[in-house]
This record gives C-alpha cells, structure tokens and sequence, in this order.
C-alpha cells in the first residue's frame, strides 16, 4: 500500500465523529501494523466507574476494521464478534492493536487485543468482516 492510500485510511477515520466522538487516536498507522490509543475520559464508565465494555468493544472492532483497511480492502463489514472482557480499566487510558488470523475472497477473520497502561492485555476479541475491493 503507497503512503496516499494511509493517508486516505488515515482521513476516513480521523473524520468520522464516531471516532471523534469516542476521542480514538491513531498512534501508528503504516505498512507493517496500525496502532489505536484511547485516552481516558469519565464519559466512558459505567455505574461501577470502570471503563463501559460497550466502549471495549467499539475500540476493538474499530481496531480491527482499521487493520483491514491498513491491509489494503475497502469497506469492511463486521459480520459476528466475540469478545473476552479480561480485566476492568478503572480511570487510565487504553491501546489497541489487531492481527489477521485468516483470509479468503470474500471474509476475513481478525483479532483485536486492548491494553491497559502497563502493557496488560484487559480485552481480546475475534471478529470475521465482509470484504470488497482491494486497492493492492
């Protein structure tokens, strides 16, 4: 993928106010991984004041879907997802990354991992998208 694609992939998130909304931050996005960051905020938790899991799983399937971008398909659509809520975020910021574990014509299976601060894995999710077009 040539840099004015990122570019592109970079723009369509960084405008969408889903994105903006939740406060997402793309803290790496190049041709060997793609890396989000979420800054904490109190809007985010729930009645127990740890970070919502319906916040989790947004990041994690935004996560995702940017890494199939990153790999060069357009308009990916989440299909299923299934997530493990490993441990609570209580008032700190979260990272997320996303591999692919397989890839046909027309899905693509990927898994989305989020952080907490000190490196620990707080959430884990698989998810297999639709994909179209690719630009490679």
């Amino acid at each position: 993928m040539i840099a004015t694609d990122l570019d592109r992939v970079r723009a369509d998130f960084e405008t969408s106010e889903f994105f903006r909304h939740l406060g997402l931050r793309i803290t790496r996005l190049d041709e060997e991984d793609v890396e989000l960051y979420l800054p904490y905020k109190k809007e985010l938790d729930n009645v127990q004041s740890t970070v919502h899991g319906g916040v989790y799983m947004s990041v994690l399937d935004t996560m995702m879907g940017l890494k199939i971008r990153q790999m060069g398909f357009e308009a990916p659509v989440t299909i299923q997802m299934q997530t493990q809520f490993l441990k609570p975020l209580i008032g700190e910021s979260m990272t997320a990354r996303a591999a692919l574990i397989n890839q046909n014509r027309s899905t693509v299976l990927m898994e989305g991992k989020l952080y907490n601060q000190a490196g620990e894995m707080i959430g884990y999710a698989t998810a297999t998208f639709k994909v179209s077009t690719t630009r490679k």
